[in-house]
């Protein structure tokens, strides 16, 4: 059992094999104990829950907690390529970049993130005290997650699922997964057929965000292997934090060690858009943001625009409002 004593961190390490269980290993390692489908953290650790629901073909993780300490959990990865995992993050701390240290006006740029992988890779997640910790993770099979998407005939990323021994994509949450997460979190002893709904809008969740990924564009999928999904990562934090100015990708080629062909290539098949078009995307979510603060033209030099007409071009392409009108908009709901 892990003491508290002294401690600024404590960390959890697993590994997904068959009949590990996750809340009866985190209990013992943390002396506490698992009450039914939910194990409570105990009271030194901080406050709230990790709840596990079996189901048919999935097994759905709620943690929901404000820690004391930082918390770290470490899965170690597995030979076996059929287990998959759909992280959905609600806490804004989660993501291979988030606790890098940015420019203040960037502290908003982060959204709420989806992550499926296969399990063959290994996990770090780094929780920071004193902040409100929300995500959701559906632990599946491949075969499973095929069966579902099946009836699909055209060519799309659940071919990637299929077919690929290894692999990690990245998705934003939209209002209407983040509607169905709220709901499967309020599901309750007091609520009829419970598991039935769990099922239910565990398959719904899924379909919304497969909904999402056909929309990319079609590419012939390409195995990924951890040390490359790293890689990509890391041009990903170069890119968010240098938002006022367009990078080279023979630069970025160089900082991860990978052809300039296969960066774009995998890029593209982890985040669903070229280099160029996410710097943009990233760029108009935060000049959405900083447009509460700045006038239109400091927030167009803030993230690098010479020319005010080209920016509102940009902006109005991304967000279907000039940003004049995007503003007037945040002042008026301010005071509504």
């Amino acid at each position: 059992m892990v003491k508290p004593e002294s401690f600024k961190s404590v960390e959890f390490e697993f590994q997904v094999i068959k009949n590990y269980h996750f809340l009866t290993a985190f209990a013992k390692h943390f002396g506490t104990i698992v009450e039914g489908d939910k194990v409570h953290l105990p009271q030194w650790l901080g406050e709230g829950y990790i709840q596990h629901i079996s189901l048919d073909g999935m097994a759905l993780f709620i943690h929901n907690y404000k820690l004391n300490l930082d918390l770290v959990l470490k899965r170690q990865a597995i030979a076996n390529t059929e287990s998959i995992t759909l992280k959905f993050d609600r806490s804004k701390f989660l993501s291979k970049y988030s606790q890098q240290q940015h420019d203040p006006f960037f502290l908003e740029l982060t959204g709420f993130e989806v992550e499926i992988g296969t399990c063959n890779f290994n996990t770090e997640l780094k929780m920071p005290a004193d902040k409100q910790i929300n995500f959701l993770i559906i632990g599946t099979s491949r075969s499973y997650l095929t069966g579902l998407l099946n009836s699909e005939s055209r060519a799309t990323i659940s071919d990637l699922v299929k077919t690929q021994p290894s692999f990690v994509i990245y998705d934003v949450i939209l209002p209407e997964m983040d509607h169905i997460i709220k709901q499967i979190i309020r599901i309750n002893g007091a609520t009829e057929l419970p598991m039935l709904l769990y099922k239910t809008r565990a398959q719904e969740l899924i379909y919304h965000l497969f909904k999402n990924l056909s929309k990319r564009p079609v590419i012939a999928p390409v195995n990924v292997k951890q040390e490359d999904a790293e890689k990509i990562y890391l041009v990903r934090l170069a890119i968010l934090k240098n938002l006022n100015s367009c990078p080279l990708l023979p630069e970025l080629a160089n900082l991860s060690g990978l052809g300039l062909t296969k960066l774009q290539k995998l890029f593209v098949q982890i985040f669903g858009q070229s280099i160029h078009q996410y710097y943009q995307a990233m760029r108009m979510i935060q000049a959405a943001s900083l447009l509460s603060s700045l006038s239109v033209s400091e927030t167009a030099y803030k993230l690098g625009f010479t020319n005010l007409s080209h920016f509102t071009r940009v902006f109005e392409h991304h967000h279907q409002l000039k940003p004049k009108q995007f503003k007037s908009r945040l002042l008026s709901e301010s005071v509504s």
